[in-house]
């Protein structure tokens, strides 16, 4: 029993404060769906799913957490897990493989940090974190991790893994703070170090194969490709073929007429020429 209070009062010592709180607007998360329109089940806790809160997080559960930001230590389903009461699986989004999506996020109370976002595209392994740890999203200007620089709502642009579709994928979102003093790992304290107090959700998404082909990505392959097919096809490159001269025409010869005016020929009438035949 005074373990369990020593334990407590150090965590509470630690936790300089809880108070952090956000949440995903795009794609929804199950928690938030209804904000954006959805028919869904009112959350209005949405920016607070924390683990369950610092001290249970870290003094019962011993770092771990829900994959949608559930107590880790609450029976399965989860209330934001599907099957629970909030994960009815609605397909929020559909998205093409590879494609750069934006992503919002609404930051309620500034306590630094970062966040990151993971894919499961498999919603039969939802509660295993190995399915999201091998999909994890890029942000288009390079890196996983963003440091929101205040509070707010921050729209970024993630690039969806190449070759990855799925009909029914699961987004998480990990919002770690660092507004907590703590250990380092070079051994110094600081703020920001050791255990921080942590939000999730998680978002249902289509993923459909690409249906064009990329010409920015494979160029060079793309037009080889092209010549060798119409070398096998023999098919000669198109040029532009010279007017053909039409065999039935001939130049006109005749020389220009006279500017001066030539004699017309008198013509005789019929009758002048038979009578003179016979005189």
């Amino acid at each position: 029993m005074k373990e369990m209070m020593w334990q407590f009062i150090l965590y509470a010592a630690l936790a300089v404060s809880v108070s952090g709180h956000g949440r995903v607007l795009q794609p929804p998360g199950r928690a938030s769906m209804w904000r954006m329109g959805f028919n869904s089940r009112h959350n209005y806790d949405d920016d607070g799913l924390n683990c369950g809160g610092f001290y249970r997080q870290y003094g019962t559960n011993k770092g771990k957490c829900g994959i949608c930001g559930d107590a880790y230590n609450l029976p399965r389903p989860r209330p934001h897990e599907l099957g629970g009461e909030y994960g009815r699986g609605t397909i929020v989004d559909t998205y093409e493989s590879g494609q750069i999506i934006e992503a919002t996020v609404e930051i309620t109370a500034y306590h630094k940090g970062y966040w990151y976002f993971k894919i499961c595209p498999h919603p039969e392994k939802e509660a295993n974190q190995k399915c999201f740890d091998q999909y994890p999203l890029e942000l288009a200007d390079g890196g996983q991790l963003y440091f929101p620089p205040k509070g707010g709502k921050f729209t970024l642009k993630y690039r969806l893994p190449k070759g990855l579709s799925c009909k029914h994928c699961i987004i998480q979102w990990r919002y770690v703070a660092g507004n907590n003093w703590g250990f380092c790992n070079n051994g110094t304290q600081g703020l920001g170090c050791g255990d921080q107090e942590t939000f999730g959700a998680c978002s249902d998404v289509s993923i459909t194969p690409v249906k064009h082909i990329d010409v920015e990505s494979k160029p060079v392959e793309l037009f080889a490709g092209l010549y060798k097919l119409l070398q096998k096809a023999n098919v000669a490159p198109y040029t532009t073929k010279p007017k053909r001269k039409h065999p039935f025409r001939k130049k006109n010869h005749r020389k220009p007429r006279s500017k001066t005016k030539s004699k017309k020929r008198k013509k005789t009438k019929r009758g002048d020429s038979w009578l003179s035949h016979w005189l």
